[in-house]
Order: structure tokens, then C-alpha cells, then sequence
């Protein structure tokens, strides 16, 4: 919990004030003992005299305190934590000043920390360190999906607790290098508060890239100090030690690491592979992502990292709501069109389970074999990846061409996996009748099967494509929805789900979409209800994460409001004009507008769409989150497609 400083080098130590102890702030806290001293400020046990409870209490220094910079990074510090809100993360109960001094209430740990347990056993038995790791890996999955790096991972800032019957329970701690993943999406001014090529965190633990003065915000640099952290509790010692900071640097750039299992004979070697991968010298060969490395770590005795990135319990009882009400509907709408929604979604929950059942088998061997084969496979379709993306493609950029027979998928990964998420979204051109539907969605200048050249004409239908002409969503929107499918879940999956569109909507996505498309409304309402029925739980929880992926691709557009960096209240209002440039037909209008509130009232133009309107609570609340609101809720009032004479939505937020 204490500030990160270069083990190299001795940091210069301010003494704590030694008459704090035995004082309240506020009038509520009553400082019992000091816990520990860093080079900031200093971190005490206290007692809140309100709730009658211990909590911890992390305190500036009053030199550090007269350092602007040291106070924005401090309360940037309980701002990221605080926003994260999951088990793996410490909770940041409170933030105060105490004579000009700002603190840091955050909740008391009674437990260690992970160095401790490091230098007291030295080596950690395998299922232990895997497990350690995997909470770890859960608490920076969730930190990055709120795009917060920690940049100062080490086994210092990793507590374990007895919780929930495990005693080794993680607690990430010690925000204060804390760094936004897209720092102008969230900073005002645009300023970093790190200087620039200035190293954060602590060398031992750092990324290749960042001894490299590389400022690029990437979760892979997470991904190596966890790398970092598993070697050391598998083999007592880091992979790379120097005297000083000069060598340490270069052998973290250049040398190898030790192979763990000279050091240590009952590592697996598939394990081994695992560690040496998160340990790559170049970002783009480490695990992608906090979850791909929990994955990873399965055949060892951890666990897939299971999260929905909901914002609250509210809010999920709200789709629980919904979702009940959409049931009591669809008993007045007659008895074919309720048959066929039964049937598709029974279909698709059994296929899902026997997803699951496959994966479950697929994970039960833990032998070394096994591992070697995944380890292997995940290899080569790396080296596939990579050398697809480095191959000339005639494929532009902003398209997406999917090839949904019997044949795999052979050139969407690169497109999906190198293509920017937040390029500027275009204006949906007005409608043309005159061209059908299925032309439109065909994807100019994106390839159809068995072409070297982009296809320019009509495409014929296989079948009659009845779609509403007057509503049409932008190619753009339907390509970030398709990227995080295929990011999340994988591309196989995205594959399958294409194929098992029914045939209409399946015959627009089958031909590829460009970003300057138009894709029919009905088609795209049913690939999202296809991700959350064949995906999900058929709960409309991953309809509210595709609105989300599609604000993210929108942001470059979100952007052109004015004042360059909008408060949240102004975005919501322009909020109508943007979502008019990303789908034609529906009108979005401002109701009421206040301070942290907001009314709006969507007219859709057409057949009501459930998953539609679930869809826009997705891209509202990502929206707004982008534009530095913090706990953004946004609840959907009524919806026509549940009876309802119209579609009210109701936003709120803090500032």
C-alpha cells in the first residue's frame, strides 16, 4: 500500500510525524498505530468512531503534500481504485484533507503481503502460486476493463486475506502510478502527471518497453510484472537481479529469463511456456490480455476469470426486470412467433452447454502433454496472427470480410485484431431506396469468397431478404460489436455465431461489412440478440456490452462535440446528434437536464426492438463513463416493445 520506489537505488526517507498517532481526523478517525512509511506519506491504523470499525488510512507527508503533482496523483490514486469496485481490489471508503494534508481511507486488511510470504517460504508450491496469480489476474481484468493500468505491480502490493473460505485471497494494492489506458479520453487538460520517459514503478517488476522510455499505455505491460511475480513465487527469486539500476535494465531488455524449470524440476513444461510468454521482451508476443493468461493457467489449477463488467447490482436487477416483462409480452403475441423464439433460444442454450461441457473436459488434464499441446496450438495461432497481419492484404482497413460456410475464417483476425477500435465513426449517409438492403450490407470494397478484387456490384440474394429499408445502423457500429465478440470470445465463436444467424441476416453479414456501409436495422437487432441468446445467458447482459463496444468505436465522433472536452451533461445533450449519425430512423430526444441527471425519450420509427433499447443503455453508459462520469446509471423506464406507449430512458451520474 506504500509508494513504489527502485530497489536499486535507496530511497531519500521523510520521517513520518511522530505526534499524529493517538490523534482523530475529520473528528472521526482516530489514528491507533502506524503501519508503515513510504517515501510519500505514511500508512496508519485507525478507528472510524462513526461506523465503530478499523480501517487503514494512508497519509502525506507534509513535504509531499506542498508537491501539486504528488496531490493529484494521489487522489488520481483513490479515484482509480475506488472506480474499479471489485473483490480482487482494495475498497477506498473515503478521501479527506487534515490541515491542508490529503488522506486516503481505504479498508483494513488483516492479512500480508505477498513479499512476506515470498521471503519466509521462498518457494511456493505450484497450485498456490497459481492460484495467487489467477486472483490477481481477475482484479486487473476488471482494473483494465475500466481502462486503469497499475503500472506497479510487485509482490509489495499484492495482500492476501482469508476470504470467501480461501486463505490466500488477493487484495491488489497501491494505485498511485496509476494509468489510463487512453489518458486523453479522461484528463482534462490532456497532462500526464508523469513526466514524459520518466520510469514509474519499480524496475525489477517493469516491462521491457517501459526501460525502453516506451510511454504507450498497453495492459500487457500488467500482464509482464504478473509474469514477473508467478517466476519469483515458483522459484524464490526474480528473473533478473543487478546491483544497479543500469544492468538491471539491461538484462530486462535483453537477456533471457532462467528457465524455471532448471531452477525448479516439478514445474510442467507447459507452465513454463506460460511464464516465459508473459515474460516476452516484445508486448505483441505476451499474453494479450489479463483474462488470456488466466486461461492459461487453467490446466495448472487456476480458473477462467468470469466478469460482465455490470456497474451495480441495480443495474443487473433492472435487466432483470426487463427481461421478466419481456417474457409476460411475448405471451400476447401469437403462438408461431413465440414457438420460434423458444425454439431458437433452446437451441442455443443447449449448444452452450455443451460449449461448456467440452471446455470443462478440455481443461481436466493437467499433465504435462496436455499442456504442451494448448501451449503449442495457442503458439501457433499467434505466429498464424502475426504473419497474417504482416502479409499485404486487399482487404481495407475499415471493412470486415467473414467467410461463414464450412470453410474457417482466414482473414478476419488480422483485420479485427490491428485495426484501431476508436477510429472515427462516419455519418450514416441518407437513405437510398433504390438500393436493396442486401446490397447495402454487402460491403463495398470488402472481398467475397473465391475474389482477389474488391466487388463493386450488386450481390444477388439467395433468398428474399425482407428487412426494413428505413432503418439502418453504420457499417462502423456493426464492426465494433463483431470485434468484440471476436476479442472476447474468439474468433471460432464469432464464426459459429455468424453461421447460425437465420438466413436473412445471415446473408448481410456473410459478404462483410465496410465501415462506410449501411447494415439493415433487423439485421443488426438480431446479431445482437444472437451474441446474448448464443453467447451469454439470454439475460441481455452482453446486448448492454455491445452498446458499450460500439460507443468505444464511436469516440473519435463523440469527440467532435464541443467544448473539446465536454462535460458529461453537455455530451448527453448533443447525444441526439450523435446517435443520428450512427443509426438512421430512430430519433433520440433530450426530455429533462440537470446537474448529474438526464431524461431522454427514443422514438425508433418503426417495429419496437427490446434489444435495441438495451443496446442504447450500453452506449449511453460507456459514453458518459469516457467523458469522466463515474457511477453512470442508466435505467430504460418503459419500452414499447413491452407494452409501453413509449421509450423513456433515465440517466444519472457523478460528475
Amino acid at each position: 500500500m506504500l509508494e513504489a520506489v527502485s530497489e536499486t537505488e535507496e530511497p531519500k526517507r521523510r520521517q513520518p510525524d511522530p505526534g499524529l498517532v493517538g490523534t482523530t481526523l475529520m473528528g472521526r478517525y482516530h489514528l491507533v498505530r502506524m503501519l508503515g512509511d513510504g517515501g510519500m506519506g505514511a500508512v496508519y491504523k485507525a478507528a472510524d468512531q462513526v461506523l465503530r470499525r478499523f480501517v487503514a488510512i494512508k497519509l502525506l507527508h507534509p513535504q509531499t503534500a506542498e508537491n501539486p503533482s504528488a496531490v493529484e496523483r494521489f487522489v488520481r490514486e483513490a479515484r482509480s481504485a475506488a472506480a474499479i469496485g471489485h473483490p480482487n481490489i482494495i475498497d477506498i471508503l473515503d478521501f479527506g484533507y487534515e490541515k491542508g494534508r490529503p488522506f486516503l481511507v481505504m479498508e483494513y486488511l488483516r492479512g500480508r503481503a505477498l513479499s512476506e510470504l515470498i521471503a519466509e517460504e521462498r518457494r511456493l508450491s505450484i497450485e498456490r502460486s497459481v492460484n495467487i496469480a489467477t486472483h490477481s489476474l481477475a482484479g486487473l481484468a476488471a482494473a483494465h476493463d475500466r481502462g486503469i493500468l497499475h503500472r506497479d505491480l510487485k509482490p509489495a502490493n499484492l495482500m492476501l486475506i482469508a476470504m470467501l473460505g480461501d486463505n490466500d485471497f488477493v487484495k491488489v494494492c497501491d494505485f498511485g502510478f496509476a494509468a489510463l489506458v487512453q489518458p486523453s479520453q479522461r484528463i482534462e487538460d490532456g497532462k500526464s502527471l508523469t513526466p514524459a520517459r520518466t520510469l514509474v514503478g519499480t524496475p525489477a517488476y517493469a516491462a521491457p518497453e517501459r526501460l525502453r522510455g516506451d510511454d504507450a499505455r498497453d495492459p500487457r505491460m500488467d500482464v509482464y510484472a504478473i509474469g514477473v511475480v508467478l517466476f519469483e513465487m515458483l522459484a524464490g527469486r526474480r528473473p533478473f537481479d543487478a546491483p544497479t539500476f543500469r544492468e538491471l535494465a539491461k538484462k530486462v531488455r535483453f537477456d533471457p529469463p532462467p528457465k524455471l524449470r532448471h531452477m525448479r524440476t516439478d514445474v510442467p513444461k507447459g507452465l513454463e511456456y506460460v511464464v516465459e510468454r508473459a515474460l516476452a521482451k516484445e508486448r505483441e508476443d505476451r499474453w494479450a490480455s489479463a483474462e488470456e493468461l488466466a486461461a492459461a493457467l487453467v490446466p495448472f489449477g487456476g480458473r477462467m476469470i468470469l466478469r460482465e463488467a455490470l456497474p451495480s447490482d441495480s443495474f443487473t436487477m433492472d435487466l432483470l426486470r426487463l427481461k421478466a416483462r419481456e417474457t409476460q409480452q411475448q405471451k400476447v403475441i401469437s403462438p408461431d412467433e413465440a414457438e420460434q423464439i423458444l425454439e431458437m433460444r433452446r437451441k442455443f442454450r443447449a449448444e452452450r452447454k455443451e460449449r461448456e461441457k467440452a471446455k470443462k473436459d478440455e481443461a481436466a488434464p493437467r499433465g504435462e502433454d496436455a499442456a504442451k499441446r494448448e501451449a503449442l496450438r495457442r503458439d501457433e495461432a499467434r505466429r498464424d496472427d502475426a504473419k497474417r497481419a504482416r502479409e499485404p492484404s486487399s482487404v481495407d482497413s475499415d471493412s470486415l470480410s467473414l467467410e461463414i460456410d464450412e470453410a474457417p475464417v482466414e482473414t478476419s483476425a488480422s483485420i479485427l485484431r490491428s485495426t484501431d477500435m476508436h477510429e472515427k465513426a462516419p455519418t450514416v449517409p441518407a437513405p437510398a431506396p433504390a438500393m436493396p438492403a442486401h446490397a447495402v450490407a454487402a460491403g463495398h470494397g470488402a472481398l467475397l469468397p473465391d475474389q482477389t478484387e474488391p466487388f463493386q456490384g450488386v450481390i444477388p440474394p439467395a433468398a428474399a431478404v425482407p428487412m426494413d429499408a428505413t432503418r439502418s445502423f453504420a457499417g462502423s457500429v456493426a464492426i465494433s460489436v463483431l470485434r468484440f465478440v471476436s476479442r472476447r470470445f474468439g474468433e471460432r465463436a464469432l464464426t459459429e455465431l455468424l453461421a447460425s444467424l437465420p438466413e436473412a441476416p445471415r446473408e448481410v453479414f456473410r459478404y462483410g461489412v465496410a465501415a462506410t456501409d449501411r447494415v439493415p436495422f433487423d439485421a443488426m437487432t438480431a446479431l445482437v440478440q444472437a451474441i446474448d441468446a448464443r453467447l451469454g445467458r439470454d439475460d441481455l447482459h452482453l446486448v448492454v456490452q455491445c452498446g458499450r463496444a460500439a460507443a468505444e468505436g464511436a469516440f473519435e465522433l463523440m469527440r467532435d462535440v464541443r467544448p473539446p472536452s465536454p462535460p458529461p451533461e453537455v455530451l448527453l445533450a448533443e447525444m441526439p446528434r450523435v446517435l443520428a449519425q450512427l443509426v438512421v430512423g430512430p430519433e433520440l430526444r433530450v426530455g429533462r437536464m440537470g446537474r448529474g441527471y438526464g431524461r431522454l425519450e427514443l422514438d425508433e420509427r418503426g417495429e419496437p426492438s427490446l434489444a435495441f433499447d438495451v443496446f442504447v443503455i450500453g452506449f449511453l453508459d460507456r459514453a458518459l463513463d469516457r467523458f469522466g462520469a463515474s457511477e453512470v446509471e442508466v435505467n430504460l423506464l418503459t419500452s414499447p416493445a413491452l407494452g409501453d406507449s413509449e421509450c423513456v430512458y433515465e440517466v444519472s451520474w457523478i460528475g
